[in-house]
């Protein structure tokens, strides 16, 4: 069965092989997967890998348009600090942004990410090159990302290019190959898909790579456990709130339903109520 290790080892190297350079982005050769849990901040960054050269490749997802750079900034000198290492950062915007910023300066420190706009990207020029490579059996890693975005980017007629997807998808050479279309595919195309495409992809893609049908149903798995794990919460906190209307002390609830004192603290508080 796929875990969630296995499929962000997919990921990272569909990614790798000079895939980034169908982005406009050089010089990438991911070899693992880092957590993405920014140090002592509570935030959380979209994903991040250790490159072959040592330092962190630190990818960010965005649709709508920065205006400033401090957030990136901080999860940065974060992962710097915590890696000791230097840290390169790509920002690919969705949707219809074209312009955003790619330079803090600082004074004393400058700032720089790489920003890839998929909107100004030809996304039916892409999958010709994809053709074109099948074609003449020269298929190179950016087919990969070529594949992937190319919905994302601007497209003639949206439904045809979706269909053109799907039917290139089905020709990728080799059960590795389209493994790593797929975790592609899964990552970076289908959040941005309609509920629609999103099923249609689904179909497609369990046709033709194992690993796909294998993380779907992890996938659902996983979302039914989460709910499973919500209904519980809802019962803890539910417990929690009559007994402190009862004037229960942090200490019991805490015994009582397994929550943290943090979390009965914020009922606590949302509630209006104190302890004396």
């Amino acid at each position: 069965m796929a875990d969630k290790d296995t499929y962000l080892k997919l990921l990272s190297e569909a990614l790798s092989g000079g895939a980034m350079f169908a982005l406009g982005v050089d010089g990438v050769e991911l070899v693992a997967h880092l957590p993405t849990e920014v140090p002592a901040s509570g935030l959380r960054i979209d994903t991040a890998w250790r490159m072959r050269d040592g330092r962190v490749f630190h990818l960010e997802y965005q649709n709508d348009q920065e205006s400033t750079l401090y957030r990136f900034l901080n999860y940065d000198v974060r992962l710097a600090t915590r890696y000791q290492t230097g840290v390169r950062t790509v920002i690919v915007y969705h949707g219809a942004v074209r312009t955003a910023p790619s330079v803090l300066d600082l004074g004393t420190v400058r700032y720089q990410v790489d920003n890839v706009f998929l909107a100004n990207l030809d996304g039916d020029a892409e999958l010709d090159v994809v053709e074109r490579h099948l074609a003449t059996d020269s298929w190179e890693p950016g087919d990969r990302l070529r594949l992937a975005l190319a919905l994302n980017m601007a497209v003639e007629d949206r439904s045809y290019t979706f269909e053109r997807v799907l039917d290139l998808v089905k020709r990728v050479p080799g059960p590795e190959e389209t493994d790593l279309i797929t975790s592609a595919l899964m990552a970076l195309a289908e959040p941005t898909l309609t509920k629609r495409e999103r099923e249609r992809l689904r179909k497609e893609l369990k046709m033709v790579s194992k690993i796909a049908e294998e993380l779907y149903q992890d996938g659902i798995a996983e979302g039914r456990e989460k709910g499973r794990e919500e209904g519980r919460l809802a019962v803890q906190l539910a417990i929690a709130k009559t007994m402190l209307i009862a004037g229960e002390p942090t200490e019991k609830v805490v015994a009582y339903t397994g929550l943290t004192p943090a979390q009965v603290d914020g009922l606590r508080t949302a509630d209006g109520r104190t302890e004396d």
